[in-house]
């Protein structure tokens, strides 16, 4: 997930490099009906890694299904009819799902019931999700046995890691300033041209009352 406030000093990037060491969960338990899918929020910048790990019940499988969707096009928030870049069948028990995101901004993750499936009996499903973001959701045993990484090149492997995540989250919320700041000029802008225009009318009423109170009364001073 995205931090909250950019970071400039160096200071300020040693707490954020030592927060991002603790993990970093977002965990979530629900009920899924075929009627009610749940949708989550992600809001990550591009080529971040999105890990979701789940578990269902073994009568679930194939019948849960997890679908994300990219941000829109034009302003970045997440579009239910935007297009799919990962779908996938839920497995018996826990399983887990990952995709990188390939734009900025909120991505949507939905849990639907397949209710088309032969095997489903209208009923609901007990859901357990959460959410690994950035280095937390890759996979550093698999890495290191793979890669014949030694304790210490995983240990850099990671901070290099967390630093490139930082890297990206910051010019991501730079993006995010400039496009905010642009949106509160053009408001800003709007306001004070309705003042205007407020004002102008005020006055133009004003003088017209002025006007037409000033011709009654010569009008009855000459009756």
């Amino acid at each position: 997930r995205t931090t909250k406030k950019m970071v400039t000093s160096p200071g300020g990037l040693l707490l954020l490099l030592a927060a991002q060491l603790l993990p970093v969960v977002d965990g979530y338990y629900f009920f899924l009906s075929k009627d009610v899918p749940r949708c989550f929020i992600e809001d990550v910048p591009h080529d971040m890694l999105v890990m979701g790990n789940y578990k269902v019940p073994r009568d679930a499988k194939d019948i849960v299904v997890f679908v994300v969707t990219a941000p829109g096009a034009r302003d970045r928030k997440h579009d239910i009819n935007g297009e799919e870049i990962m779908i996938h069948k839920a497995v018996s028990g826990e399983g887990k799902f990952v995709f990188t995101a390939h734009d900025d901004g909120e991505h949507l993750i939905c849990a639907y019931v397949n209710e088309t499936h032969p095997l489903y009996r209208a009923q609901n499903f007990k859901v357990e999700l959460k959410f690994d973001i950035g280095e937390h959701a890759a996979n550093y045993d698999d890495m290191a046995k793979s890669e014949h990484l030694s304790a210490i090149e995983l240990e850099v492997r990671k901070l290099v890691d967390i630093v490139r995540d930082i890297r990206s989250q910051q010019q991501y919320l730079r993006e995010r300033e400039v496009s905010f700041r642009d949106i509160s000029d053009s408001t800003n802008s709007s306001v004070m041209w309705w003042s205007f225009l407020q004002t102008i009318v005020l006055i133009g009423s004003g003088a017209w009352q002025v006007y037409q109170l000033k011709t009654i009364f010569n009008a009855k001073k000459w009756d």
